[in-house]
């Protein structure tokens, strides 16, 4: 062998050895991919709100509105460092005073109201600016856990009931350690979490107190698929809310700082699916929890419209939900889903899904009527109470979710609406049948209230100091979205639901879809004569006034301390009459709601690109909610009488190499005729009350306990809103 062949030999060999790690390193190297998506919102309507790029939060000082142009920029980081390691993040703006009319953000007047861009490059909220989000490290080691992410998570892998999707503006705001794994060839799986407290809300009056850095939530899951036919799984979550401990307890620092509890919540559940053949699904799952609020660190009591998403002191109780689907079983086209459900009045779990989680099978009431007035007005029977979302409440259908801390801030009028189930029992029948070109559904609802009490089943307590966040009561057409308690309740309702959609073989096929619904819901309120506010005979005729005779229903205990006895008007031809009937009987605060709901619509896909639909429904409330000695707990516009509402929607959607393009537009109109019982003196709104209250002059109404009015004249609303939007990838 000659030594050329030997060096040429020698020196392959050594430029292999050299290449060919470099070539598994860079096979193995990271790989940052980017892409994005910019959204621009065209809002107008005319009621003129410029407060926000939203129609609707509660947040004070945020704003809302629904006029505005609006853009936001989404730019998604991936990295794979190798096969075992991912790294996730986004920089993403969000919408909130952004407008266009900004200019890009620039001046603005730091001593304003921040709100309508008003403070220009001072606020965040107005000045453009880019936050750093949903940044997460997912590790795959391959041995001991599938996975482990480490960071933002919408933690959505658990259960609603109990640690639910959360979002609060974005849906992975939240940061934790979620760590997953698996045996027996994924038949076992577990989940296990824990989960830095969100302090702007998870908590006693919507906060985890002043030190926040080491709160936490911790969750642990576990399912096990027997079989085909069986699986059976477990979760339980617990809240550590924790305070520094007062100097009188801990006031040597040498050895540290010890901590107090402030809110401990915890939640256990197990649930089990059984599958009869092709025909027979059982699902059932049962929850119990636990929560305890400490009485110093956090509120002890609250009055009688208080705000808070857990109630206060230490509270324990179940729910459960059992659904059975049988699936087509005569072999005809009809299937039918069965609930039965119970979400108990002390059930929390401070961790359930918020908003965009839908627990319970019915479609609950319509977010058409979102608040107590007959327009949406929060507080409306006071002054400078705008309407918020307006007229029209939500188009989409409600969603119900397990927990007062219920969460509709920052959405539009085309968005879900959400409402607190928290407190409802009872049954739903949801059959479906489809045939060709048709389907149709239905259901059938009957609820009953775990509420459904009198003095909040204490009748030794005040109903003005209560450990229940009563947060708005309950009082209106629909279902106040986060009131779960009152003072006195007996209440029940009856959903109905007919959806119908056929497929027309005409051109390019024409969608025709109908829904017909129906409420009977009562609630009888106070049912016991011991809760009225006054004895017998208090009141006689307007000329001999009232005598305050309270009636006591524990020793030092009255209703009266809330519904006070009217005094005198005179009117123009000289007679007397009472301010407001005097509260004497059970009837005078009870609630009957007939609801009719009808729509009518078509869809047609204009060309491959272009699909729109126009549609019409017919509303009719047929509502007494308690009379003018009652008055909607004196915090409410009343809403006793005929609403007649219509919508007319119009949307459309529209796809173009990438880019999609949606609108949505609606004209609301209609009237409402008040019906607010008889014994009381209408009197004629001066030119204040005018000016403070939107009403003509001269308008007969009459003033609550609170000063405020309620108008008794016929109203007409007209409402126009419209959100289009352009959302293109990259």
């Amino acid at each position: 062998m000659s030594k050329k062949f030997l060096w040429r030999s020698a020196l392959a060999l050594a430029a292999t050895t050299t290449l060919l790690p470099a070539a598994a390193i860079a096979q193995d190297a990271p790989k940052l991919q980017i892409g994005g998506t910019t959204y621009t919102k065209w809002l107008w309507g005319n009621l003129r709100d410029q407060g926000a790029m939203y129609n609707f939060t509660t947040i004070p000082g945020e704003g809302y509105g629904d006029n505005g142009q609006g853009t936001e920029l989404e730019l998604l980081l991936n990295a794979r460092l190798s096969s075992q390691v991912e790294v996730k993040g986004r920089i993403h703006s969000r919408f909130s005073q952004n407008f266009w009319t900004n200019f890009g953000g620039f001046g603005g007047d730091k001593t304003a109201n921040c709100v309508a861009g008003n403070c220009g490059e001072f606020d965040p909220r107005s000045n453009q600016y880019i936050k750093l989000r949903g940044v997460a490290v997912v590790l795959t080691p391959g041995y001991l856990v599938d996975s482990a992410t480490i960071g933002a998570n919408d933690f959505g892998q658990f259960d609603p009931y109990v640690i639910g999707r959360i979002r609060y503006i974005d849906r992975d705001n939240a940061h934790g350690i979620l760590l997953q794994g698996s045996s027996f060839e994924r038949k076992f799986t577990w989940d296990a979490t824990r989960i830095s407290l969100p302090k702007l809300w998870a908590g006693p009056s919507f906060s985890t107190g002043v030190f926040h850095a080491a709160d936490a939530a911790y969750g642990l899951q576990a399912k096990w698929a027997l079989s085909d036919a069986l699986d059976v799984g477990g979760i339980f979550s617990y809240v550590h809310d924790s305070e520094l401990a007062p100097t009188a307890v801990d006031n040597n620092l040498d050895d540290g700082r010890d901590l107090t509890p402030r809110f401990r919540n915890g939640v256990g559940g197990v649930k089990a699916g059984l599958r009869l053949g092709d025909k027979v699904d059982i699902r059932g799952a049962l929850y119990h929890s636990y929560s305890n609020a400490d009485p110093v660190l956090t509120p002890k009591e609250f009055g009688l419209n208080g705000y808070s998403p857990v109630p206060a002191g230490r509270r324990e109780d179940q729910s459960y939900r059992v659904d059975v689907t049988l699936n087509d079983p005569l072999d005809i086209g009809l299937s039918v889903n069965l609930q039965g459900f119970s979400i108990g009045a002390d059930y929390v779990a401070i961790m359930a899904a918020r908003r965009e989680s839908d627990v319970l099978l019915t479609e609950g009431h319509d977010p058409t009527f979102a608040f107590p007035g007959p327009n949406n007005r929060s507080y409306g029977v006071f002054t400078n109470n705008p309407q918020r979302i307006g007229y029209g409440g939500w188009t989409n259908e409600a969603q119900q979710v397990a927990t007062i801390n219920v969460d509709n801030e920052f959405t539009d009028f085309d968005e879900p609406f959400a409402e607190t189930a928290i407190g409802w029992k009872g049954v739903t029948i949801n059959p479906v049948w489809g045939s060709g070109a048709l389907d149709m559904s239905g259901e059938y609802s009957f609820i009953t209230y775990d509420t459904n009490w009198q003095a909040y089943d204490d009748a030794d307590t005040s109903i003005t100091q209560t450990p229940y966040p009563t947060t708005e009561l309950d009082s209106g057409v629909g279902h106040n979205f986060r009131t779960a308690y009152q003072p006195f309740q007996d209440k029940r309702t009856h959903i109905g639901v007919l959806k119908t959609r056929y497929v027309l073989d005409v051109a390019r096929g024409i969608d025709i879809f109908g829904k017909a619904k129906f409420i009977h819901e009562t609630d009888k309120r106070i049912n016991d004569e011991r809760f009225l506010p006054y004895k017998a005979g208090s009141c006689g005729s307007p000329e001999e006034g009232c005598e305050n005779l309270r009636n006591e229903y524990a020793p030092g205990l009255s209703t009266a301390d809330v519904f006070g006895n009217p005094p005198t008007v005179t009117n123009d031809d000289g007679s007397v009459g009472y301010q407001w009937k005097p509260f004497d009987s059970l009837k005078d605060d009870d609630r009957l709601l007939r609801y009719y709901a009808l729509t009518l619509g078509a869809g047609y896909q204009l060309t491959d690109d272009l699909y729109a639909s126009l549609s019409y429904t017919k509303y009719i409330a047929d509502l007494f909610d308690g009379n003018t000695a009652f008055q909607a707990y004196n915090l409410h516009e009343m809403a006793s009488g005929l609403h007649d509402k219509n919508s007319v929607i119009v949307k459309a959607k529209y796809i173009l190499a990438g880019v999609e393009f949606g609108l949505e537009g609606q004209y609301a109109f209609g009237t409402f005729d008040p019906d607010f019982g008889a014994g009381f003196s209408p009197i004629q709104a001066d030119e204040q009350t005018a000016s403070d209250h939107n009403v003509e002059e001269g308008s007969l109404g009459f003033r609550n306990r609170y000063g405020g009015w309620n108008s008794l004249e016929e109203r007409d609303f007209k409402h126009m809103r419209l959100k289009a939007f352009m959302k293109a990838q990259f």
